[in-house]
């Protein structure tokens, strides 16, 4: 499994996510609310010894679509991006290719698109991922 694949695997982990929608889609998302799409934007070597075993960090952004009719929809969409952010950070030592996670980091978790025609339609927000990686030789 690559780390593209091992985070997804950990998303659908989160109870939240894996309630309510049966996969999290790679560099796409609906326009549908309960929607998430994991993208890739990153990968670079933080560090390698002799040997060639590397530290790598992956980033990603997570794009969700939600419902937002009202205020309580939208507390309640921010809060479930921190909850999930706060439990990806404990989720350490997962297996990929070669290595393992070795740490995760969230952030700018934001509304970033709100749909012009119909008010009903999902809004989305992003939620930056960073995961730091072992691969050893």
């Amino acid at each position: 499994m690559n780390i593209i694949e091992a985070v997804r695997a950990l998303l659908m982990e989160f109870p939240k996510i894996s309630d309510v929608v049966g996969e999290v889609h790679i560099d796409f998302t609906d326009p549908e609310p309960t929607s998430y799409g994991l993208s890739s934007t990153d990968d670079s070597l933080i560090k390698e010894d002799i040997l060639g075993n590397q530290l790598r960090q992956h980033t990603f952004m997570l794009y969700t679509t939600y419902s937002s009719m009202n205020d309580y929809e939208r507390l309640s969409n921010s809060t479930a991006l921190t909850e999930l952010g706060i439990w990806l950070g404990q989720q350490k030592n997962a297996p990929i290719d070669g290595g393992r996670i070795t740490k995760i980091t969230t952030g700018s978790g934001m509304l970033i698109a709100v749909p012009q025609e119909n008010e009903f339609d999902g809004v989305q927000y992003q939620l930056q991922i960073i995961a730091e990686y072992t691969k050893e030789q």
